[in-house]
């Protein structure tokens, strides 16, 4: 056995190494980004653009919303199990594409010209893709500064938009109102609540705090202010807003004096206008 390892060294030249085999790495699957969200924005956009159509009823277009909803989140749903995003089952990446789908539509039967349609449809793609960009960034461990500026600013113009539809429907009682509103507050609240914690008991328990108190201080204007919708509307997205993002930074553990006095004003702000509403006592 010595003179076989003798002769195979023998056969060597001199100053040539040994090539050892080295296993080949296993194939990772390409991730899929901003060109496939792009794609199912647009889709997104040329689907709703039909929804005006004269020869649709109401109850119609709520019903291809739905299927447009469950089609970009199954869009999504792929986009992310493509992409081994962690936490993909949670719903906190669909909560703001399917909220904009839904306030494009109400948007879209309340909107006589057809150029508002277009223009909230074209908003709602440009939604779905900003707020579904933070998450793909996320999967990827591309997080940046910015990206929860992103994530705050589409989740708070969804929200302004739906508190505005919910409070200016004079058909819905006021019981389906206070729930819709509620609704809303808890979902935009838990997709906030979700970038702060992995708990999601915790950030589901922080949403319906969030929600709770909202929803408690709407009935109080709608009952006591005699303001219209808009007004209403911005008051109660600003209330959100202060309370979310406070409770956010200290599930975080980033609270600090500044951030405090940055959502405080917003709470200053919604006091002020509370109390302009109730001195002037006329709707603006």
């Amino acid at each position: 056995m010595s003179e076989a390892l003798a002769s195979s060294s023998a056969t060597l030249r001199p100053g040539q190494q040994r090539i050892q085999s080295r296993p080949r790495p296993a194939p990772r699957p390409i991730q899929l980004g901003t060109r496939y969200l792009g794609l199912i924005a647009t889709w997104a956009v040329v689907i709703g653009l039909t929804f005006k159509s004269e020869l649709l009823t109401p109850n119609q277009v709520w019903q291809l919303t739905a299927g447009l909803a469950l089609l970009v989140t199954a869009g999504l749903l792929f986009l992310h199990i493509r992409n081994r995003t962690p936490g993909w089952l949670s719903p906190d990446h669909y909560i703001t594409p399917v909220l904009s789908i839904v306030a494009a539509t109400a948007f879209s039967i309340l909107a006589p010209d057809y150029r508002i349609h277009t223009l909230a449809m074209l908003s709602m793609g440009a939604f779905i893709f900003a707020g579904c960009f933070v998450d793909i960034s996320r999967g990827m461990g591309r997080e940046r500064p910015l990206h929860r500026f992103l994530r705050d600013a589409t989740t708070f113009c969804v929200l302004l938009a739906l508190f505005f539809l919910i409070l200016q429907s004079n058909d819905l009682p006021n019981v389906v109102k206070f729930s819709s509103i509620f609704v809303v507050a808890l979902l935009s609240g838990y997709r906030s609540f979700r970038f702060a914690t992995r708990r999601e008991g915790l950030a589901l328990l922080s949403a319906f705090l969030t929600a709770g108190t909202v929803t408690f201080g709407a009935f109080g204007m709608v009952t006591y202010l005699n303001q219209g919708s808009q007004y209403v509307a911005v008051i109660l997205a600003f209330a959100w807003y202060a309370w979310q993002g406070l409770t956010v930074h200290a599930l975080d553990d980033s609270l600090t004096r500044r951030i405090i006095f940055e959502y405080g004003l917003f709470a200053v702000i919604c006091v002020y206008l509370i109390a302009l509403a109730l001195v002037t006592g006329r709707p603006l």
